[in-house]
């Protein structure tokens, strides 16, 4: 069992840091939470604000897919906030080859989620939309506007319900498959972050300093005691939670308040997590600087992080085809 204490102060000096460089930084357009409020808002804000500038595929490549792309499975999506775009790789090996890029309709995509049916779903903050893609299309067949505003976290689970963390008020709207107007929205008291949805389709929330598990269709959220502050978040079919904490990620047992494993990044700060459909690799957006780095570790067992893609392909915003944790 690890201890809180040492782990909550580096957690605590991270999010110290991360603070001080937002706050001498310009986000023009994005929506930041007051530092002392929500840390992990200011860190999203951080990225925001220090994207890298990515490279630009030819014109030729931009907006295609190869026909690999259209079987929908072990790609990775990787989303640029600065270029509006979604690149595509093969997930095997490292640096696995390029299938092609989606850039229609895209706006400062913020997060990124691909369904079983390999759907790529994202959030576009720069002009209040979430934007829905077929395997191998290029054009977003399904566009939702109404209700969402500033948003960044994103899950959808097996039913395909699409559900949105909105940062501009504070709230999570919830989009049965298909619609385009909420059948529900959920009223929070603090900024959300990141979603998931668990095999049971109970939805998780990133929330202020708290992580929150709604039962399907309640629009009243728990707080699961986990330690303050978390960011972004993932959970497995069996209700295991993966939580971002400053440098770390820490996994908590389904129903537990303590993490029984703790990976520290070494070389950059997490920011964004993808669970493989199979549920034997962790995905991680890793901001290295210059540049955005993908990197994976084994799940649940590994304990160190190894460089997926280095290819200055995109920033924080990651999917792996499928994602995990899709209930019945």
């Amino acid at each position: 069992m690890l201890h809180r204490s040492a782990s909550f102060a580096r957690r605590a000096a991270t999010i110290s840091i991360f603070g001080a460089l937002a706050a001498g930084c310009s986000n023009s357009g994005v929506p930041t939470a007051n530092p002392a409020s929500n840390p992990a808002s200011d860190y999203r804000a951080l990225a925001n604000g220090h994207g890298v500038a990515t490279r630009q595929l030819p014109a030729k490549t931009r907006g295609w897919l190869s026909p690999d792309a259209k079987k929908g499975k072990n790609l990775i999506y990787w989303g640029d906030y600065n270029t509006n775009t979604i690149t595509i790789y093969s997930s095997k090996g490292v640096n696995g080859k390029e299938k092609g890029q989606i850039t229609t309709g895209l706006s400062n995509p913020e997060r990124l989620f691909v369904d079983k049916k390999g759907n790529v779903y994202a959030t576009n903050i720069g002009n209040d939309t979430i934007t829905a893609y077929k395997p191998g299309k290029t054009s977003p067949f399904l566009t939702i506007s109404t209700g969402v505003v500033s948003p960044t976290g994103l899950t959808v689970d097996a039913a395909g319900t699409v559900y949105c963390a909105n940062v501009g008020n504070d709230t999570i709207t919830v989009y049965p498959r298909g619609k385009t107007s909420p059948s529900l929205t959920i009223p929070l008291s603090a900024s959300p972050e990141s979603l998931a949805t668990d095999a049971k389709d109970n939805l998780y929330a990133s929330v202020g300093d708290e992580v929150e598990e709604f039962a399907p269709g309640s629009s009243s959220g728990t707080n699961l005691g986990l330690p303050g502050y978390p960011g972004a978040l993932e959970v497995d079919s069996s209700g295991n939670l993966i939580v971002i904490y400053g440098g770390a990620i820490d996994y908590f047992p389904a129903g537990q308040t303590e993490p029984s494993k703790e990976i520290d990044v070494t070389s950059g700060s997490p920011f964004e997590l993808s669970l493989s459909g199979n549920e034997k690799t962790l995905y991680v957006s890793v901001d290295a600087g210059t540049p955005f780095l993908i990197q994976d570790v084994a799940y649940p067992n590994g304990t160190t992080l190894s460089n997926k893609l280095s290819t200055n392909g995109g920033q924080w915003p990651v999917a792996v085809s499928p994602d995990a944790a899709l209930g019945g």
